[in-house]
């Protein structure tokens, strides 16, 4: 069995859960799409104003409507020239940079969204009121989000199975975000391997052989060490992260790092594999 089967069989057992919805726009073939390069982490400043006209700077371009001022969600509309807006706040995005997005209107209501305002030319009416209040973007909802089902994966390949190579694989599902889990980018990746990586311990338990030999492994004891370190990223992710993290109990002890290495120490492990 090739690996990209595993891995498509083992994301249909995976559901991640982004946050906001769709900005309304008059485009029926417009799709929203999950803002992917930045997160907003704070709003640092909001102001109100009269009501302006604002129009694009590239009449032929589409521009991007976010439904919501942590621009969670967009979609592109081309129709739209001419906005009208009379709030605007100041985000700062994951990247470090701050920037400005007006909420607009066309002039019957229905195209609805939060744009960047490089993206507009216009003059700003008479400033009506100004909040310098930061509000902190919110990351997931944890309460849903720790919430984790695991399910105990059967053996489906033909593979042979010694009588010491019965391992308990258990699949994670929850519904974490990818891009913002409390903070953390690429848990439900993380997720997703370690999934993927039981399935092959499962299904293949002789196909870390040929790496084990090359480093003097017996069959026993490369399916050991195989299982012990799978075992231990699972409880990781299972107790640690979604149970104490998501608690709040330990507060710098898992890093954007840790995650990170965690998706390297799994993909190092079933780079080892022959299945």
């Amino acid at each position: 069995m090739q690996k990209v089967n595993v891995v498509k069989a083992v994301s249909l057992l995976s559901v991640a859960l982004f946050l906001g919805g769709a900005a309304t726009v008059d485009n029926a073939s417009a799709k929203a799409v999950k803002t992917t390069n930045f997160r907003v982490t704070k709003i640092t400043k909001n102001t109100h104003y009269k009501k302006s006209t604002f129009t694009k700077k590239a009449p032929k371009k589409g521009i991007a409507l976010y439904s919501s001022r942590y621009l969670t969600k967009h979609v592109t509309t081309k129709k739209t020239h001419v906005f009208y807006s009379t709030q605007s706040v100041r985000v700062k995005k994951s990247t470090g940079k701050s920037a400005t997005y007006r909420y607009v209107t066309n002039k019957k209501g229905t195209v609805k969204g939060w744009i960047w305002s490089g993206r507009l030319t216009g003059k700003q009416g008479k400033t009506t009121s100004v909040s310098n209040k930061v509000t902190k973007a919110p990351t997931t909802n944890v309460k849903i989000a720790k919430k984790t089902t695991v399910t105990p994966l059967k053996k489906t390949s033909s593979d042979p199975v010694y009588k010491k190579d019965a391992v308990k694989v258990n699949i994670i599902s929850d519904r974490v975000s990818n891009s913002n889990f409390m903070g953390l980018k690429n848990v439900a990746t993380y997720r997703d391997k370690i999934n993927q990586w039981g399935t092959m311990l499962k299904n293949h338990p002789s196909a870390w052989d040929a790496w084990g030999k090359k480093n003097k492994y017996t069959h026993e004891q490369i399916h050991r060490l195989v299982d012990q370190v799978y075992t231990e990223e699972y409880q990781w992710y299972t107790y640690d992260l979604k149970v104490t993290f998501a608690g709040g109990h330990t507060s710098g002890l898992v890093t954007q790092k840790t995650i990170d290495e965690g998706i390297d120490y799994v993909d190092t492990w079933m780079s080892r594999a022959n299945c």
